[in-house]
């Protein structure tokens, strides 16, 4: 008998084997996220933070500098970024340990842009099953991100010529004077 090493599985014809996925959840811990649900979900739990911020200062809670608020603040969003950026690392193969790069100026701004524009691995790696394919939401709200940045610089673009409250009422003194 002649092996030709070939299983039936593998015969031109035969049924495709499917590629086993997961579908990830929003505050999961372990997995994988591609670039669409990297953006997405930070999208979300940056605006869930926003949100809980303008309650606790519609409800008399210190917002400003050096306030308790912001300090939870600052750790909850350093908790997300950590785990979001843990995700999306195992989805480029890489450990987990990389999100601490995150944490070095400058160095950050690159692995951000790494971790937005990379692609993933389209198969299971040692990190779990690839993740299922992004839906209509997701897409939408990675879609949000690089506009609703834009219209953050072009906001800020046309705002700038205005005097500030400060600058208007010192003009004002002067004149007074």
């Amino acid at each position: 008998m002649i092996d030709l090493g070939k299983t039936p599985e593998t015969y031109p014809g035969a049924p495709a084997q499917e590629e086993q996925t997961y579908l990830p959840k929003l505050l999961q811990l372990n997995g994988r996220i591609g670039r669409a649900r990297y953006l997405a979900y930070g999208l979300l739990l940056n605006l869930a933070l926003v949100v809980c911020l303008f309650i606790v200062a519609l409800l008399g809670g210190g917002v400003g500098d050096g306030s308790f608020t912001q300090l939870v603040y600052g750790v909850v969003a350093l908790a997300m970024a950590v785990v979001l950026g843990r995700r999306r690392f195992h989805d480029l193969r890489r450990s987990g340990w990389f999100t601490l790069l995150l944490l070095v100026p400058v160095v950050n701004l690159f692995v951000s842009l790494w971790l937005i524009f990379a692609r993933g691995d389209a198969g299971a790696n040692r990190f779990g099953p690839a993740p299922a394919p992004n839906t209509r939401a997701v897409l939408v709200l990675a879609w949000l991100v690089p506009v609703l940045g834009i219209a953050g610089i072009v906001a800020a673009i046309a705002m700038s010529p205005q005097k500030s409250s400060f600058e208007r009422a010192r003009d004002e003194m002067e004149q007074a004077v």
